[in-house]
């Protein structure tokens, strides 16, 4: 039964038990929400709700997406829709408290959730993300002294499978390595692209922040720590390609405004950039700024943001559309003579979202 014919009966039923019923046995019968090609009708069963709304990422996290009640029924039901290949996450909001769908099995991986998830019948989830896990690189965690910010800064190294430590690795640096390594399960993704021939093997550095904000808001003092310290230390013990050329900084969000602050800083260091939903706009395109007064420093970038992120703090600011920060910064990179991939989605910002892109960026930086 459509959720159309389902109303239908519902105008034709002749008490409010027949009603019930019908109800009863349509959310029995299907999952919230009930897809139809670009339609999503989410539905939420309560007879003594006073608000029922969503928030998710097409509202910005904003309860502002109300079901309306059908009288003399439990029924509350709302309809979207939503591009065919959008993969989204959200929250149902009952009475003002947030909680997940209990009518929807799918849940988001976790970071800013856990969250409810939908995803569009031309959705599809990338094969290193859904294949059986592949043979096993090696993770380990290390601490590194910084004497340039006065603290102990906590990193994951992981290596390729067939480690070999006589043969030289280019190395991925990753900001917020806590998340991708827990969140965007990196190491599965990486070992699935060596193992199945299509990035040549790499290493991968995972850095976790002691002080997010302050860090990554274009911190010269934390470019300093990787670039005079981390990476140092890491071509000193491991068998690396110590050019820029085999060195790329990757991040999401405020870490993808860290990633290509640091390559515009320090270019003879990091000369691949991988910016994931980057805030590029933060303090009123000073990036932008950076690179235009810069000429070509040879460096590549790839860029992916979602559709849903054109406010993704919910404040209606300006500088919050991600959107519009990337085809910024993407036109001005062009225009100076730069490599820039650059690619849109229709999700949100969400490790969800960027867990399912890293693999094109690894195949952009060392496919083979």
């Amino acid at each position: 039964m459509s959720f159309d014919e389902l109303l239908f009966q519902l105008e034709n039923a002749k008490s409010v038990a027949a009603k019930t019923r019908l109800v009863r046995e349509f959310a029995n019968a299907h999952s919230s929400p009930l897809i139809e090609d670009m339609r999503a009708t989410f539905f939420y069963l309560s007879a003594d709700a006073q608000t029922v709304a969503l928030e998710g990422d097409w509202t910005h996290w904003q309860p502002t997406a109300h079901l309306d009640y059908l009288p003399d029924t439990p029924l509350w039901y709302r309809v979207e829709r939503f591009p065919r290949a959008a993969r989204l996450e959200y929250r149902v909001v009952v009475n003002g408290r947030a909680r997940l769908d209990p009518r929807n099995p799918r849940v988001a991986p976790l970071g800013f959730g856990p969250n409810s998830e939908i995803a569009m019948p031309a959705y599809r989830a990338p094969r290193e993300l859904t294949a059986p896990p592949p043979a096993r690189g090696t993770v380990e965690q290390h601490w590194l002294a910084s004497n340039v910010l006065k603290d102990r800064q906590t990193f994951w190294i992981c290596l390729p499978p067939r480690y070999a430590s006589n043969v030289e690795y280019p190395v991925a640096y990753f900001t917020d390595g806590d998340g991708y390594l827990h969140f965007a399960e990196l190491p599965r993704v990486m070992d699935y692209l060596i193992e199945r021939g299509e990035v040549n093997p790499f290493i991968a550095v995972l850095i976790k922040p002691n002080d997010r904000a302050k860090e990554y808001a274009r911190n010269n003092q934390y470019v300093r720590f990787l670039t005079n310290e981390l990476v140092p230390w890491m071509d000193d013990n491991y068998p690396t390609r110590a050019n820029a050329s085999a060195r790329a900084i990757i991040g999401a969000s405020f870490g993808g405004l860290l990633a290509a602050h640091a390559a515009r800083r320090r270019p003879n260091v990091f000369g691949l950039v991988g910016g994931q939903s980057g805030f590029y706009s933060y303090q009123k395109d000073a990036l932008l700024r950076d690179y235009a007064a810069a000429q070509n420093l040879g460096t590549r970038f790839h860029l992916t943001v979602g559709e849903f992120e054109t406010d993704w703090r919910g404040d209606a600011k300006p500088e919050n559309d991600l959107v519009a920060a990337q085809h910024r910064l993407a036109e001005l990179l062009r225009a100076k003579g730069y490599a820039v991939e650059s690619a849109e989605y229709p999700e949100g910002h969400q490790w969800g979202f960027w867990r399912a892109h890293i693999g094109e960026m690894l195949r952009f930086f060392w496919g083979k």
